[in-house]
């Protein structure tokens, strides 16, 4: 029996960092990609990359602070050290891909320039604070992604979805689609909340998101974040259900509902108990579980899925003759993986003996090796049109050489190991524990 909740954790964690190398290794192949669209799949590639790391990293800070606590000189200061880390360049990574996906906003080569200057200057700034032992501040600006993605991609969603019937096009839907995907890949797991934001629960008002190493302004930042992306997804839902009345329904139609429709289900649970938090996982309590099957499955399982229809649906992929088939051997790979971590989340919640997970694990992967052959088609025949019919000022074009996304991907390699060579740095000289002692003004395991 499988109960260690880490188990999903590392199995969500793999997948992600597997659709990140798939997607590079289809990308750099692909001739046919507009600049932006080549820009934004380099981009989906190294954020998924980095994010997968920086799981692997939450688990293993988690197991190490549940074991031994937040001990002077513990090996928890590297896990805390490399997610952070990792998670400036998923940020700023999904700032960097609102700007130029589904739509570019930048006009000229110029734009992009300051915009990428911008991002890596905050970057930067978020990397001296934690060096010269400043811990987490305001300064970092926590939470800036979530209100980049939520303004950005909720405006283009709204846009285009909005359009008149007339001109409601192939192309304007798609868009539509991918910007409201986007913003679900980014938020999904904020989504389960809104009923806690509107009636002023505890599990969305009072939680540590943190758990105690974030001073309180910063959680309140950060918070605040989630509220906009509440306030737009409320939105979105409301016109999703609209266009679903004049029958114009999509997939992220029913998505929406569903997310939405789990989260005014689990205030009945969260509302009433204790506070959960996204990376707890397991049988320990009813508000537990609920979590592992809402928050936890978004990060482990939803985010990888999501990201993967996205770059399948909507052409990043190579899908020529030649392609094809390693395409379709790459989707059973994931297929294979994300039924082991939906089979873990299975077992983390009900007990079953070896011999019955073994027969699970073969159903489900059978199952969906089916499901693949026959929907894999259907994914690469469907429409990928995202500039026919629509004003070309949508879709400004300048040079942009192909010697420059090869640049990116070794910019991207070299800095995420000067990233975890920094963290690396902040374990062995106890940075961590230092700035957490100063933030708190007491020491560790204290009442």
């Amino acid at each position: 029996m499988a109960t260690d909740p880490s188990s999903l954790r590392l199995i969500g964690a793999i997948l992600t960092i597997t659709v990140g190398f798939i997607t590079l290794y289809f990308t750099r192949r692909n001739e046919r990609l507009e600049w932006n669209e080549r820009f934004a799949a380099h981009l989906l590639s190294w954020i998924l990359i980095a994010k997968g790391i920086g799981n692997t990293a939450v688990d293993y800070t988690i197991r190490q602070v549940e074991t031994n606590g937040f001990i002077d000189q513990g090996m928890w200061q590297l896990g805390l050290g490399i997610t952070w880390m990792m998670d400036f360049i998923f940020s700023g990574g999904l700032m960097c891909l609102a700007l130029v996906f589904p739509i570019p906003l930048l006009r000229k080569s110029s734009h992009m320039k300051v915009a990428i200057g911008f991002i890596l200057g905050l970057m930067l700034l978020r990397v001296v604070s934690q060096v010269v032992g400043f811990g987490v501040t305001l300064f970092q600006l926590p939470g800036l992604g979530y209100f980049f993605s939520g303004l950005i991609w909720g405006s283009v969603y709204v846009k285009f979805r909005l359009m008149d019937e007339f001109r409601s096009l192939e192309s304007s839907r798609n868009i539509a689609n991918v910007a409201g995907l986007l913003l679900l890949f980014h938020a999904g797991h904020v989504w389960f909340m809104w009923p806690g934001m509107l009636l002023q629960a505890e599990y969305f008002y009072y939680v540590d998101l943190f758990v105690g190493v974030t001073p309180i302004e910063v959680d309140y930042l950060w918070q605040s974040s989630y509220t906009l992306l509440i306030a737009v997804g409320l939105f979105m839902l409301s016109v999703e259900i609209y266009q679903w009345i004049k029958g114009r329904a999509e997939i992220l139609t029913y998505i929406l509902v569903g997310y939405f429709s789990v989260g005014l289900v689990g205030y009945g649970i969260l509302g009433q108990g204790e506070n959960a938090l996204w990376w707890q996982s397991g049988s320990q309590s009813l508000e537990v579980v609920w979590t592992t099957l809402t928050s936890a499955m978004h990060f482990s399982m939803m985010r990888p899925v999501l990201m993967m229809y996205i770059i399948l649906r909507y052409g990043l992929f190579d899908t020529t003759p030649e392609m094809k088939p390693k395409a379709k051997l790459m989707v059973i790979i994931l297929i294979v993986i994300a039924t082991s971590a939906l089979l873990e989340l299975v077992q983390a919640l009900v007990p079953m003996n070896e011999m019955f997970s073994a027969a699970a694990l073969g159903i489900l992967v059978a199952f969906g090796i089916g499901w693949e052959e026959r929907s894999f088609d259907n994914l690469m025949n469907a429409s990928k049109q995202m500039r026919k019919g629509l004003d070309a000022r949508w879709f400004p074009e300048f040079p942009v050489e192909r010697m420059a996304f090869i640049r990116l991907d070794r910019v991207m390699v070299v800095l995420i190991l000067f990233y975890i060579l920094i963290a690396f740095v902040q374990w062995q000289t106890n940075a961590w524990y230092d700035m957490l002692l100063i933030d708190r003004g007491e020491t560790w395991g204290s009442d």
